[in-house]
Protein backbone atom coordinates (compact mmCIF):
# COMPACT_ATOMS: atom_id res chain seq x y z
CA UNK A 1 0.00 0.00 0.00
CA UNK A 2 1.37 3.25 -1.08
CA UNK A 3 1.75 6.55 0.97
CA UNK A 4 -1.27 8.30 0.08
CA UNK A 5 -3.24 5.23 0.53
CA UNK A 6 -2.07 5.29 4.15
CA UNK A 7 -2.59 8.76 4.24
CA UNK A 8 -6.13 8.39 3.38
CA UNK A 9 -6.82 5.71 5.90
CA UNK A 10 -5.83 8.25 8.14
CA UNK A 11 -7.74 11.33 6.96
CA UNK A 12 -10.53 8.90 6.43
CA UNK A 13 -10.14 7.19 10.31
CA UNK A 14 -10.08 11.31 12.20
CA UNK A 15 -13.26 12.44 10.09
CA UNK A 16 -15.19 9.30 11.35
CA UNK A 17 -13.96 9.88 15.27
CA UNK A 18 -14.41 13.44 14.34
CA UNK A 19 -18.17 12.92 13.38
CA UNK A 20 -18.71 10.79 16.88
CA UNK A 21 -17.73 13.55 18.83
CA UNK A 22 -20.34 15.74 16.47
CA UNK A 23 -22.64 12.90 17.57
CA UNK A 24 -22.26 13.70 21.41
CA UNK A 25 -21.71 17.85 21.73
CA UNK A 26 -24.20 20.01 22.50
CA UNK A 27 -24.22 23.30 20.67
CA UNK A 28 -21.99 26.71 22.16
CA UNK A 29 -19.24 24.13 24.01
CA UNK A 30 -15.97 25.76 21.67
CA UNK A 31 -13.56 27.43 23.52
CA UNK A 32 -11.11 30.05 21.25
CA UNK A 33 -7.42 29.40 21.45
CA UNK A 34 -6.25 33.49 21.96
CA UNK A 35 -5.67 34.55 25.08
CA UNK A 36 -7.07 37.89 23.89
CA UNK A 37 -10.34 36.74 23.20
CA UNK A 38 -10.91 33.84 25.53
CA UNK A 39 -10.13 35.32 28.71
CA UNK A 40 -13.20 37.65 28.17
CA UNK A 41 -15.13 34.47 28.07
CA UNK A 42 -17.81 34.22 25.58
CA UNK A 43 -19.79 36.54 23.05
CA UNK A 44 -22.25 37.88 25.69
CA UNK A 45 -25.79 39.87 25.61
CA UNK A 46 -25.70 42.55 28.82
CA UNK A 47 -29.20 43.41 27.76
CA UNK A 48 -30.45 39.55 28.07
CA UNK A 49 -27.86 38.11 30.02
CA UNK A 50 -27.77 35.34 27.86
CA UNK A 51 -24.57 34.38 26.00
CA UNK A 52 -24.71 33.79 22.58
CA UNK A 53 -24.62 30.43 21.03
CA UNK A 54 -24.04 27.79 17.88
CA UNK A 55 -22.17 29.65 15.06
CA UNK A 56 -22.83 32.84 16.42
CA UNK A 57 -19.82 32.43 18.38
CA UNK A 58 -17.14 32.22 15.86
CA UNK A 59 -18.69 34.66 13.85
CA UNK A 60 -18.80 36.86 17.10
CA UNK A 61 -15.00 35.89 17.53
CA UNK A 62 -14.29 36.79 13.95
CA UNK A 63 -15.91 39.96 13.79
CA UNK A 64 -14.34 40.92 17.36
CA UNK A 65 -10.91 40.33 15.83
CA UNK A 66 -10.90 41.73 12.74
CA UNK A 67 -12.40 44.99 14.03
CA UNK A 68 -10.02 44.25 17.45
CA UNK A 69 -12.81 45.18 19.70
CA UNK A 70 -11.85 44.36 23.80
CA UNK A 71 -15.07 43.36 24.65
CA UNK A 72 -17.49 40.25 24.28
CA UNK A 73 -20.22 42.32 24.98
CA UNK A 74 -23.00 42.59 21.76
CA UNK A 75 -26.53 43.68 21.43
CA UNK A 76 -29.01 45.25 19.04
CA UNK A 77 -29.32 48.57 17.92
CA UNK A 78 -32.79 49.24 20.23
CA UNK A 79 -31.54 46.76 22.76
CA UNK A 80 -28.30 49.68 23.85
CA UNK A 81 -30.91 52.56 23.31
CA UNK A 82 -33.00 50.96 25.85
CA UNK A 83 -30.49 51.18 28.11
CA UNK A 84 -29.81 54.49 27.33
CA UNK A 85 -26.62 54.82 25.29
CA UNK A 86 -26.48 55.18 21.69
CA UNK A 87 -24.39 53.14 18.99
CA UNK A 88 -22.04 55.65 17.48
CA UNK A 89 -22.85 57.14 14.20
CA UNK A 90 -20.84 55.81 11.62
CA UNK A 91 -20.69 52.23 12.98
CA UNK A 92 -21.58 48.91 11.39
CA UNK A 93 -23.39 46.43 12.65
CA UNK A 94 -22.07 42.48 12.89
CA UNK A 95 -24.63 39.49 11.37
CA UNK A 96 -25.92 36.97 13.82
CA UNK A 97 -28.66 34.57 12.96
CA UNK A 98 -31.68 33.25 15.15
CA UNK A 99 -32.61 29.31 14.31
CA UNK A 100 -34.76 27.06 15.55
CA UNK A 101 -37.18 24.38 13.55
CA UNK A 102 -41.22 25.14 13.89
CA UNK A 103 -43.40 21.62 13.66
CA UNK A 104 -46.20 22.38 11.90
CA UNK A 105 -49.12 19.48 12.42
CA UNK A 106 -51.44 18.98 9.57
CA UNK A 107 -54.93 17.13 11.23
CA UNK A 108 -57.42 15.02 8.56
CA UNK A 109 -60.96 15.05 8.74
CA UNK A 110 -61.64 13.33 11.88
CA UNK A 111 -59.26 15.66 13.98
CA UNK A 112 -56.44 13.60 14.39
CA UNK A 113 -53.18 14.81 13.28
CA UNK A 114 -52.30 13.21 10.40
CA UNK A 115 -48.97 14.37 9.57
CA UNK A 116 -45.94 16.47 11.55
CA UNK A 117 -43.93 18.83 9.39
CA UNK A 118 -40.60 20.59 10.22
CA UNK A 119 -39.94 24.37 9.02
CA UNK A 120 -36.91 25.87 9.45
CA UNK A 121 -36.85 28.79 10.62
CA UNK A 122 -33.86 31.01 9.79
CA UNK A 123 -34.16 35.02 11.48
CA UNK A 124 -30.92 37.32 11.16
CA UNK A 125 -29.81 39.96 13.30
CA UNK A 126 -27.90 42.98 13.64
CA UNK A 127 -25.69 43.71 16.56
CA UNK A 128 -22.94 46.27 17.98
CA UNK A 129 -20.30 45.45 20.36
CA UNK A 130 -19.86 47.49 23.02
CA UNK A 131 -17.03 49.45 21.89
CA UNK A 132 -19.27 50.67 19.30
CA UNK A 133 -21.79 52.68 22.04
CA UNK A 134 -21.26 55.60 24.06
CA UNK A 135 -22.10 55.22 27.48
CA UNK A 136 -21.85 51.67 28.28
CA UNK A 137 -18.41 50.54 30.17
CA UNK A 138 -17.32 47.26 31.52
CA UNK A 139 -13.91 45.59 32.88
CA UNK A 140 -12.02 43.83 30.42
CA UNK A 141 -9.48 41.33 32.15
CA UNK A 142 -5.76 42.21 31.83
CA UNK A 143 -4.22 39.88 29.26
CA UNK A 144 -1.57 37.30 29.30
CA UNK A 145 2.06 38.23 29.70
CA UNK A 146 3.84 34.83 29.59
CA UNK A 147 4.34 33.16 26.71
CA UNK A 148 3.53 29.42 27.58
CA UNK A 149 3.65 28.01 23.75
CA UNK A 150 6.75 25.96 23.13
CA UNK A 151 8.31 25.80 19.57
CA UNK A 152 8.21 22.51 17.54
CA UNK A 153 10.88 22.39 14.98
CA UNK A 154 9.31 19.85 12.69
CA UNK A 155 6.42 22.24 12.47
CA UNK A 156 8.69 25.12 11.76
CA UNK A 157 10.28 23.50 8.84
CA UNK A 158 7.12 22.04 7.43
CA UNK A 159 5.47 25.54 7.31
CA UNK A 160 9.03 27.24 5.82
CA UNK A 161 9.30 24.28 3.25
CA UNK A 162 5.32 25.28 2.01
CA UNK A 163 6.86 29.12 0.86
CA UNK A 164 4.11 31.05 2.74
CA UNK A 165 3.76 34.51 3.62
CA UNK A 166 3.40 33.88 7.21
CA UNK A 167 3.20 37.66 9.25
CA UNK A 168 2.77 37.44 13.12
CA UNK A 169 1.30 40.68 15.24
CA UNK A 170 -2.10 41.56 16.27
CA UNK A 171 -4.80 40.05 17.10
CA UNK A 172 -6.93 38.30 14.60
CA UNK A 173 -5.76 35.05 12.79
CA UNK A 174 -6.80 35.53 9.10
CA UNK A 175 -5.41 33.76 5.74
CA UNK A 176 -5.71 37.66 3.21
CA UNK A 177 -6.83 36.22 -0.18
CA UNK A 178 -5.97 39.06 -2.05
CA UNK A 179 -2.38 39.72 -0.72
CA UNK A 180 -1.88 36.03 -0.43
CA UNK A 181 -0.46 35.95 3.10
CA UNK A 182 -1.10 34.36 6.68
CA UNK A 183 -1.76 36.78 9.86
CA UNK A 184 -1.18 34.99 13.25
CA UNK A 185 -1.34 37.10 16.86
CA UNK A 186 2.07 36.46 18.16
CA UNK A 187 2.73 32.88 20.10
CA UNK A 188 2.21 34.94 23.61
CA UNK A 189 -1.20 35.62 22.58
CA UNK A 190 -2.06 32.01 22.89
CA UNK A 191 -3.36 29.83 26.06
CA UNK A 192 -4.84 26.53 27.57
CA UNK A 193 -7.64 25.83 27.45
CA UNK A 194 -9.46 22.39 28.63
CA UNK A 195 -8.73 20.60 25.75
CA UNK A 196 -5.31 21.53 24.68
CA UNK A 197 -2.06 23.53 25.79
CA UNK A 198 -0.91 26.87 24.14
CA UNK A 199 1.54 25.20 21.80
CA UNK A 200 -0.85 22.69 20.48
CA UNK A 201 -3.49 25.56 20.26
CA UNK A 202 -0.90 27.83 18.52
CA UNK A 203 0.12 25.40 15.91
CA UNK A 204 -3.75 24.41 15.59
CA UNK A 205 -4.73 27.86 14.50
CA UNK A 206 -1.41 28.05 12.05
CA UNK A 207 -2.06 25.00 10.35
CA UNK A 208 -5.63 25.93 9.64
CA UNK A 209 -4.84 29.30 8.00
CA UNK A 210 -2.18 27.20 6.02
CA UNK A 211 -4.79 25.08 4.93
CA UNK A 212 -6.92 28.83 3.72
CA UNK A 213 -3.67 29.38 1.74
CA UNK A 214 -4.05 26.28 -0.33
CA UNK A 215 -6.81 26.91 -1.57
CA UNK A 216 -5.46 30.47 -3.80
CA UNK A 217 -6.86 30.60 -7.27
CA UNK A 218 -2.77 29.92 -8.39
CA UNK A 219 -3.13 27.03 -5.92
CA UNK A 220 -5.83 24.45 -5.66
CA UNK A 221 -8.56 27.13 -6.64
CA UNK A 222 -11.50 25.84 -4.17
CA UNK A 223 -13.58 28.76 -3.95
CA UNK A 224 -15.40 27.08 -7.61
CA UNK A 225 -18.73 27.33 -6.42
CA UNK A 226 -19.47 30.80 -7.65
CA UNK A 227 -23.44 30.24 -7.67
CA UNK A 228 -23.45 29.85 -3.84
CA UNK A 229 -24.14 32.08 -1.35
CA UNK A 230 -21.14 33.71 0.22
CA UNK A 231 -21.85 32.89 3.92
CA UNK A 232 -22.34 29.48 2.12
CA UNK A 233 -19.01 29.34 1.09
CA UNK A 234 -17.72 30.67 4.08
CA UNK A 235 -18.97 27.90 6.29
CA UNK A 236 -17.95 25.44 3.89
CA UNK A 237 -14.38 26.78 3.68
CA UNK A 238 -14.11 26.81 7.63
CA UNK A 239 -14.75 23.55 7.52
CA UNK A 240 -11.75 22.46 4.86
CA UNK A 241 -9.61 24.81 6.93
CA UNK A 242 -10.24 23.22 10.48
CA UNK A 243 -10.57 19.46 8.96
CA UNK A 244 -6.88 20.35 7.25
CA UNK A 245 -5.67 21.51 10.54
CA UNK A 246 -6.88 18.11 12.58
CA UNK A 247 -4.97 15.74 10.19
CA UNK A 248 -1.78 18.22 10.11
CA UNK A 249 -1.74 18.10 13.68
CA UNK A 250 -2.44 14.31 13.57
CA UNK A 251 0.61 13.99 11.40
CA UNK A 252 3.27 16.17 12.68
CA UNK A 253 2.50 14.48 16.02
CA UNK A 254 0.64 17.67 17.59
CA UNK A 255 -1.84 15.64 19.34
CA UNK A 256 -2.95 12.30 18.81
CA UNK A 257 -6.39 12.07 18.58
CA UNK A 258 -9.30 14.47 16.96
CA UNK A 259 -10.02 17.29 19.76
CA UNK A 260 -13.15 18.04 21.07
CA UNK A 261 -12.22 21.84 20.60
CA UNK A 262 -11.81 20.96 16.63
CA UNK A 263 -15.36 19.31 16.88
CA UNK A 264 -16.95 22.14 18.83
CA UNK A 265 -15.81 24.24 16.25
CA UNK A 266 -16.81 21.63 12.93
CA UNK A 267 -19.85 21.85 14.46
CA UNK A 268 -20.60 25.63 14.46
CA UNK A 269 -20.31 25.37 10.74
CA UNK A 270 -21.83 22.75 10.22
CA UNK A 271 -24.79 24.17 11.57
CA UNK A 272 -24.21 27.69 9.45
CA UNK A 273 -25.09 24.70 6.64
CA UNK A 274 -28.54 23.48 8.02
CA UNK A 275 -26.60 20.77 10.00
CA UNK A 276 -26.19 19.21 6.45
CA UNK A 277 -23.90 16.41 7.47
CA UNK A 278 -22.62 15.33 4.19
CA UNK A 279 -20.62 18.93 4.27
CA UNK A 280 -18.06 17.45 6.33
CA UNK A 281 -17.95 14.21 3.71
CA UNK A 282 -17.15 16.73 0.56
CA UNK A 283 -15.01 18.88 2.95
CA UNK A 284 -12.97 16.28 4.61
CA UNK A 285 -12.13 15.49 0.59
CA UNK A 286 -10.81 19.01 0.12
CA UNK A 287 -8.73 19.23 3.27
CA UNK A 288 -7.46 15.54 2.07
CA UNK A 289 -6.28 17.46 -1.11
CA UNK A 290 -5.25 20.46 0.95
CA UNK A 291 -2.65 18.18 3.14
CA UNK A 292 -1.46 16.24 0.03
CA UNK A 293 -0.53 19.51 -1.81
CA UNK A 294 1.57 20.98 0.93
CA UNK A 295 3.29 17.55 1.58
CA UNK A 296 4.61 17.61 -1.84
CA UNK A 297 6.97 20.66 -0.96
CA UNK A 298 8.23 18.47 2.18
CA UNK A 299 9.66 16.10 -0.93
CA UNK A 300 11.81 18.83 -2.10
Amino acid sequence: MGKNSNQRDIYAEITGKIISILEGLEPGGWEAPFACLAAQGLPFNPITGQQYHGVNIPALWVAQQEKEFASNYWATFNQWKDQGVCVRKGQRASRIIFYKTLVKSDENDNGEVAEQVSIPMLRCYNVFNADQVEGYEHAVPEQNKTDSVNRIEAVETFCLRTGADIRCGGTAAYYHRSEDFINIPDSIAFRDTTTANATDNYYATLLHELTHWTGAPHRLDRDKARNQSERHKYAFEELIAELGAAFLCAQLGITQTPREDHAHYLMSWLQALRNDNKYIFQASAAAARACEYLNVFQES
